[in-house]
């Protein structure tokens, strides 16, 4: 078993600005969204079918995107503080190796 661990900073700033990009077009959604839904609340539409959507959207729908927008923004952070803590480390290992 080796001891090595390896890191393609780039390949991971890349992915971290993947789940920045994804928490940017899921805020954008939420934002059209809401307007809409707002408008249709408010009396756009009426009826058995529109109680069980205004519920579902207010259940199920909103906090499930909610919760996905903050989970790309989480997995955002916690991949720049893994490149942060791998250059942190590798500097510190190489620092080992250096003559005085």
């Amino acid at each position: 078993m080796s001891d090595e661990i390896r890191a393609d900073y780039e390949e991971l700033e890349q992915i971290a600005g993947q789940f920045a990009n994804q928490a940017n077009e899921i805020e954008e959604m939420l934002r059209n969204y809401h307007g809409r839904y707002v408008e249709l609340r408010d009396g756009g539409w009426i009826g058995r079918g529109a109680d069980a959507f205004m519920a579902e959207m207010d259940d199920e729908v909103i906090p499930a995107t909610v919760r996905f927008y903050k989970a790309m923004n989480e997995a955002n952070k916690v991949t720049k503080d893994i490149i942060n803590q791998l250059r942190q480390s590798e500097e510190e290992a190489a620092g080992l190796f250096k003559t005085q």
